[in-house]
């Protein structure tokens, strides 16, 4: 599907070659023509080539979820299709800097940018999980920072409804859809995801914006697994002296073996780790000049002050 430019539906002009590619699907970015506005079109790929009904569930199934959060932290969704034969969705064009690259660029981020990061996503997480829906899938990878500062949480293709475990792609493939990396014990051991499962792996996220190290490594997925169940990580102070206790505290706490002994909700993280979002330096290239103003932040401001909050 490369070449030249084409017109997809009548209606979203695509570029010559896709902009990212996946095991799933790969993402183009175009134009739609009736809207005069930028969009990036995201198709399904059937690896073998042949027609996966459970593929073709889960991605009409993200399209209802991301169009149906409506939060400004989440890809708004435009359009749904089919081109010959493979379905696709036109979603918010997002521009910025993906966590796993921008942790690999500085090594590891300030305390201000990891503590700012994490909120933001605990807001979506709060959305989410209020929807009654889990992420399953949260990692570096998927969460984009963008030139004024928000936070984008990408791909719910994983999602699945709280109390409502995804038994038919479990039995069909062997293992718990997800990334070991940043999965929770529960999800390892009988595929159970709650909303506990993405706050361990929020947490694992924050341990390496903090530390520019996973929470575990491994050479096979089966060794990763075992250490996500058994293994006691390493404490972020003796990586970093630098981050306050309290911080600490709270990546030890999403990282609790037990579900029930992580924090209540993602309310809770946001509101142990908002006071940290303070001296954001600059990221040049990364971020617009502070001199730019962002009407999300303006209206984010506003909006705060409605209740009394600055």
């Amino acid at each position: 599907m490369t070449g030249a430019e084409r017109l997809l539906d009548g209606r979203y002009r695509l570029g010559p070659a896709p902009l990212a590619r996946g095991g799933m699907g790969q993402v183009w970015v175009g134009h739609d023509t009736r809207l005069d506005r930028e969009v990036a079109v995201k198709f399904l790929h059937f690896p073998d080539g042949v027609e996966d009904p459970d593929m073709v569930r889960r991605f009409r199934r993200e399209a209802r979820i991301t169009a149906g959060l409506q939060h400004p932290g989440v890809p708004a969704v435009f359009d749904t299709g089919t081109e010959d034969g493979l379905p696709y969705l036109v979603m918010q064009r997002v521009h910025g800097i993906g966590v796993h690259d921008l942790i690999a660029e500085q090594e590891r981020l300030s305390v201000g940018w990891a503590a700012c990061v994490t909120a933001q996503v605990c807001s979506v997480l709060s959305v989410a999980h209020r929807a009654r829906l889990v992420h399953r899938d949260l990692k570096p990878s998927n969460l984009i920072l963008e030139p004024d500062g928000g936070v984008k949480v990408l791909d719910f293709g994983l999602a699945v409804a709280l109390g409502r475990p995804d038994m038919s792609q479990i039995t069909r493939t062997g293992h718990t859809p997800g990334t070991p990396a940043y999965m929770a014990p529960e999800q390892l051991l009988n595929g159970e995801s709650t909303a506990h499962s993405d706050l361990y792996a929020l947490g694992c996220v924050l341990y390496e914006m903090l530390t520019g190290q996973r929470l575990f490594s491994a050479s096979t997925s089966f060794g990763l697994a075992s250490k996500q169940v058994s293994e006691t990580p390493r404490d972020v102070r003796s990586l970093r002296p630098d981050v306050p206790r309290e911080v600490c505290d709270v990546v030890t706490a999403l990282l609790e073996k037990k579900p029930e002994a992580r924090p209540r909700d993602a309310n809770e993280v946001y509101g142990r780790l908002i006071g940290f979002v303070t001296g954001l330096e600059p990221l040049p290239g990364v971020l617009h000049p502070p001199s730019l103003p962002s009407p999300h932040r303006m209206y984010g401001t506003a909006l705060g002050r409605v209740f009394g909050q600055s």
